[in-house]
């Protein structure tokens, strides 16, 4: 913990920009005196790794815009929905390399541990069931990672532009950053932080090791809070009180019976139906309008037949 506590401070001192120019000052130096791990103990390849509960929304196209991108996935599913269906169709329908694991829902840093142990090859690709990759990207990343010293380890950034309520809507913070593509090392691990009272899992890569890399492009879309309403609700109902969730779920609760006990502490109506209607109308009345680029996979939800409200 005293680790995680002094990597926060560095960030909020340095900076993004400094904190990586940091990074990659101490692994050159670590290179170059020979103190470092080889990444080609596995093969040249791309795992997606991929965590999702109640994706059914978006799980399909998320999964097809990386399929020429990723070698194989490894997700981890704790869904209630029609998600790991969903997922075994896609397996099926387009010969995609999936292994999916069924686990019960818990502490998304345990998960994520699991999942990487689980994977085959050089390259983790971090990858959510609402993450959608524009049209192109796929190419990008390949010729990028076929360009990088085979020596080395990597930690890649790069920007999702965030939709919120539904396709249309940017959200009030536009911008998600994060490390989404990395090479595998037997010292990586996720761990449980705490920011402003919610739990986070965060990759804890030695500062030894990995290079950092940002890409100054938008590589595609999340739809970090595009949801049919009940599900909406769901969502953001355990994203705030994940703990209790957890705690509720150790008992014998599920997630769906737990979140209809919060709306109604929360919200005065246990109905997630007209909570979730009530927090998209909150959301996006005051949010800048989105009018594309959108990735092909997404066409057929973007007729108004299709509107998830």
């Amino acid at each position: 913990m005293v680790i995680l506590n002094l990597r926060a401070i560095a960030r909020r001192i340095l900076g993004r920009r400094g904190t990586f120019l940091l990074r990659n000052m101490v692994s050159e130096i670590a290179f170059r005196i020979g103190y470092y791990e080889d990444p080609r103990s596995r093969p040249q390849g791309i795992t997606a790794m991929v965590i999702t509960y109640n994706e059914e929304d978006w799980i399909e196209p998320s999964l097809l815009s990386i399929k020429d991108l990723a070698d194989e996935y490894v997700i981890m599913d704790s869904s209630t929905d029609r998600t790991p269906d969903i997922i075994e169709r896609v397996k099926s329908e387009h010969g995609l390399n999936i292994r999916l694991y069924r686990v019960p829902p818990g502490d998304l840093s345990e998960i994520r541990n699991e999942a990487l142990r689980k994977t085959s090859y050089r390259w983790i690709l971090h990858w959510d069931g609402d993450f959608v990759l524009y049209d192109g990207s796929d190419r990008f990343i390949r010729s990028l990672i076929e360009g990088l010293s085979d020596r080395r380890h990597y930690l890649i950034y790069w920007p999702w532009i965030k939709l919120c309520g539904d396709l249309k809507h940017i959200c009030g913070d536009p911008m998600h950053i994060e490390h989404w593509l990395f090479t595998f090392s037997r010292t990586l691990s996720y761990k449980r932080v705490m920011i402003n009272g919610i739990p986070y899992d965060s990759l804890i890569a030695p500062l030894r090791l990995y290079k950092a890399i940002y890409i100054d492009r938008i590589l595609g879309l999340h739809l970090a809070a595009v949801r049919k309403p009940s599900r909406l609700a769901l969502k953001i109902l355990w994203f705030r009180y994940r703990e209790e969730f957890w705690r509720a779920s150790s008992k014998g609760i599920s997630y769906e019976e737990y979140a209809k006990i919060k709306a109604k502490e929360v919200y005065g109506s246990e109905d997630l139906e007209f909570v979730g209607r009530k927090l998209i109308d909150d959301m996006t009345k005051d949010l800048q309008k989105y009018s594309g680029p959108y990735p092909s996979v997404l066409s057929p939800y973007l007729a108004p037949s299709k509107n998830l409200r």
